[in-house]
């Protein structure tokens, strides 16, 4: 607990005191010390002489981040859902539309994954009709630098897709309304994602 350039015997300040104070109080708010152990160390850090002391008083209790330890809000999806939407994008590089296809079918209506499978799904149904389409113009027209620009725009676009499913968003964003076969709410009744 020492800071380059000081002495970790050097003396306590009340700012390092309060935030000794809060971390404990807010450890005893979540539960996760007892009110004997709080007041326990609440007098080790008040009677904390130097920065030593003040370490020993907050030893065994570990520091992290308040996003890890506040709960999610109803409907958010959890990092183990959004590491399998993400992996159902990337899918796609592989099978087309057919990972997306087969994850959508095996997913609970209305879920995270099955929401995502079907924006997949709509991503890659898209970009197939595209490059149809282009393939039969670069073979009328002559033209063979169409076929590899549906190519580049198609893995960009399925990997930037599974970035944004990774990390959580929606992964079509702001271009599902110009996607074929967009996904749709399987009953109006029903919630958008669930459990």
């Amino acid at each position: 607990m020492s800071v380059p350039g000081q002495s970790p015997f050097g003396g306590v300040t009340d700012e390092m005191r309060d935030r000794a104070v809060a971390h404990l109080t807010d450890l005893y708010a979540r539960n996760l010390i007892g009110e004997s152990e709080l007041d326990s160390r609440l007098d080790k850090v008040l009677g904390a002489r130097d920065r030593v002391e003040l370490g020993r008083s907050l030893q065994g209790l570990a520091r992290m981040a308040p996003a890890m330890l506040t709960p999610r809000a109803p409907g958010q999806a959890t990092p183990a859902e959004n590491v399998g939407a993400g992996l159902v994008n990337l899918s796609g590089l592989v099978t087309s539309f057919v990972g997306p296809a087969i994850v959508r079918a095996a997913s609970k209506p209305g879920s995270r994954m099955w929401w995502e499978a079907g924006r997949a799904l709509s991503l890659q149904v898209t970009f197939l009709a595209l490059g149809l389409v282009l393939a039969v113009l670069s073979f009328v027209l002559g033209l063979n630098g169409l076929m590899f620009i549906a190519w580049a725009a198609w893995a960009g676009s399925t990997i930037w897709s599974s970035v944004r499913a990774f990390n959580g968003k929606p992964s079509t964003g702001a271009v599902e309304p110009f996607l074929l076969a967009r996904p749709k709410l399987p009953d109006a009744g029903a919630p958008r994602i669930t459990r």
